[in-house]
C-alpha cells in the first residue's frame, strides 16, 4: 500500500549557528513519528543577510526530498510561507519554525488530525508562556484577548506556528495578503469565513527551543494588520 504524502514548509531568516544540524535531527524525529508518510520539506529561505549554501547543499546530501526556495529580499513569514505552499505536492501540508520549537508528538498529533479536519490548528498552553521572554508572553496574550473579544474564532490562540492543512485547502492559504506574522489570524479569519472544518491541537514546546525577542517595528506594523482584519470582519 503507497503512502500518504506529507510537506513540511519551513520558512527561513538568517538562522542560528548550527540550525542545519538542528533541522535534521528533528526531521529525523518527526520521520519516526510518522512512518506512514513519505515527507518532503520546502525550505524557503526569505532574504538571509548570513550566506547558508554550504549548509543547504549538506541537507540536500542527506533529505533527498528537500527543495530549497530562495528569495532575495526579505518579504516576511507569511509571504515565505506562501511562496513554499505554492510549490507543495503533498496531500497534507503543515508548516513551522526552521527549529521546529515544538515536539514530535505535536507534531504528529497536528498530522493525524487532518485525517478528520480540513486545518488543523496548534494552540499552546501556559509552560510556553512562561517559558518565553516577558514581553513577548504579554504581547501573545494580549492578541489572544483582542482576538477573542472581536472576532469570532475557533480559538483566540492563532500565532502558534504549527499548522496543518489537506491540499484541497492550498488556495484558500494563498488568499492570505499579510507578509509578517499575523498571516496565520487571516488564514484561520478566511478558513472560518468558509467554514471550513478546523481541528484544534494542544501544542508543546520542546525544552530546547528558544524563543527570540520580538522587534517592536514589526509589533506596531501587526497592530494595523491586526485593525484591517477586524474592519473586514465587522463590515463583510
Amino acid at each position: 500500500m503507497p503512502r500518504k504524502s506529507l510537506t513540511i514548509v519551513l520558512p527561513c531568516f538568517n538562522p542560528e549557528t548550527n540550525w542545519h544540524k538542528n533541522l535534521l535531527q528533528q526531521y529525523e524525529a518527526v520521520s519516526d513519528q510518522l512512518v506512514e508518510f513519505e515527507i518532503d520539506l520546502i525550505l524557503v529561505n526569505d532574504g538571509s543577510k548570513n550566506q547558508i549554501a554550504e549548509e543547504v547543499k549538506m541537507l540536500k546530501e542527506l533529505i533527498p526530498n528537500l527543495s530549497y526556495i530562495h528569495n532575495n529580499v526579505n518579504q516576511g513569514k507569511g509571504a515565505a510561507i506562501r511562496s513554499g505552499i505554492i510549490d507543495a505536492k503533498g496531500e497534507y501540508i503543515v508548516y513551522t519554525d526552521i527549529d521546529f520549537p515544538y515536539t514530535s508528538n505535536s507534531f504528529k498529533n497536528i498530522v493525524q488530525a487532518l485525517e478528520s479536519f480540513e486545518i488543523s490548528i496548534g494552540i499552546r498552553d501556559n509552560s510556553y508562556f512562561h517559558a518565553i521572554p516577558k514581553h513577548r508572553a504579554f504581547i501573545s496574550k494580549f492578541l489572544k484577548f483582542m482576538i477573542k473579544t472581536s472576532l469570532r474564532l475557533p480559538t483566540s490562540d492563532t500565532q502558534g506556528g504549527l499548522k496543518g492543512m489537506r491540499a484541497s485547502i492550498k488556495p484558500l492559504f494563498l488568499r492570505t495578503e499579510i507578509n509578517r506574522y499575523l498571516f496565520d489570524l487571516e488564514f484561520l479569519f478566511l478558513a472560518t469565513k468558509e467554514k471550513k472544518t478546523i481541528g484544534i491541537q494542544p501544542i508543546e514546546l520542546r525544552n530546547e527551543t528558544d524563543v527570540k525577542k520580538m522587534n517592536f517595528r514589526v509589533v506596531s506594523k501587526e497592530i494595523s494588520n491586526f485593525i484591517k482584519l477586524f474592519l473586514k470582519a465587522k463590515f463583510t
